[in-house]
């Protein structure tokens, strides 16, 4: 009996010690300064805010591409480096981490890395003014759209590079041309064996939290039991911290947001693609001037990190894979 019970202490013991260092790798992988600087590059004045099609995108375009290679992804066989040209517009930018027993299943994280420009070069019909800002301001610095969603990614990136414990391989892309119609997802999208990717999880507007606690939430959660997984493992996680339904539904869904961002594309295809997000469609500063560094939650950005991280575990590892969408056509 007592060495029946010393077993069952040393095993509890041997969960707890990998959970917590767990979340030591965690902890330690995400840092709120770094998401801090990636974003105050991306959304600085000096890039113009990223416009697809400027120099100054290109100069984003880099400035991930050299993120992606001092972490230490791989590049991408067929492509130029991390470059992926997207017809006559831009590049995509693309690394993969090779998974350790599942290599030819893929998982795709991403986020766009392009914006609106200025007051003189903005292509884009509807984007709010103020009058009072333009007087000394003229550029739409995207900070939450979407220099959040990059941050996320890159952080993404290091942890898995650091962990180097994934079973599947892990592609990570940045899309140009989103703001233009999802001109980089849909051109990606028909690069890929859809048979291949298991999930793809993308990260939209996550610098401001309509929810409180740091919850973000997933679009077209019905398409797929996607989210159920990424709740079911945060439950297991630690179940006083996430509860049951951490992640939630996407509660705008006038707004079609499944339709509208860098998902949709690969959806189309059959494959469980969906964007994390944290911000309102009709946040006051979406495609405002004021969309600025000063109005990111860079807590948040991390939180929702260590939430995917923590959620997308068993996808990672090989052990789940969520159901394919089947789609009606449109």
């Amino acid at each position: 009996m007592k060495k029946a019970l010393r077993i069952f202490i040393t095993l509890l013991f041997f969960l707890f010690s990998r959970a917590s260092i767990s979340q030591n790798l965690i902890d330690s992988t995400v840092n709120v300064d770094s998401i801090h600087s990636i974003i105050e590059i991306l959304a600085s004045d000096s890039l113009q805010v990223r416009l697809t099609g400027t120099r100054e995108n290109v100069k984003s375009a880099f400035f991930i591409a050299k993120k992606f290679q001092d972490i230490g992804l791989k590049q991408v066989s067929g492509l130029n480096g991390y470059f992926e040209k997207v017809d006559s517009i831009g590049y995509n930018v693309i690394g993969i981490l090779k998974g350790k027993t599942k290599p030819n299943e893929l998982i795709i994280l991403s986020a766009h890395y392009d914006h609106i420009g200025t007051l003189k070069t903005n292509p884009y019909p509807f984007f709010r003014r103020d009058e009072s800002a333009e007087e000394s301001d003229s550029i739409f610095n995207g900070a939450n759209d979407n220099a959040s969603g990059i941050s996320a990614l890159i952080a993404l990136a290091k942890h898995y590079s650091v962990e180097n414990n994934n079973q599947r391989s892990i592609m990570f892309i940045a899309f140009t041309g989103e703001e233009l119609g999802t001109l980089g997802s849909k051109f990606s999208a028909k690069q890929v064996d859809k048979n291949a990717v298991v999930a793809m999880l993308n990260f939209d507007m996550i610098g401001r939290s309509y929810f409180n606690n740091y919850r973000p939430y997933i679009t077209g959660s019905e398409h797929s039991n996607l989210r159920t997984i990424l709740n079911k493992n945060l439950y297991q996680f630690d179940s006083k911290k996430y509860g049951k339904s951490f992640i939630k539904i996407d509660p705008f869904k006038e707004e079609k947001l499944f339709w509208r961002s860098d998902n949709a594309a690969f959806a189309g295809k059959g494959i469980p693609a969906h964007t994390i997000m944290a911000t309102s469609p009709q946040d006051k500063f979406y495609h405002h001037l004021k969309d600025e560094i000063q109005t990111i939650d860079f807590k948040l950005i991390a939180e929702v990190v260590k939430t995917i991280i923590i959620g997308a575990k068993t996808i990672i590892d090989g052990t789940d894979s969520p159901t394919r969408i089947f789609l009606r056509p449109r």
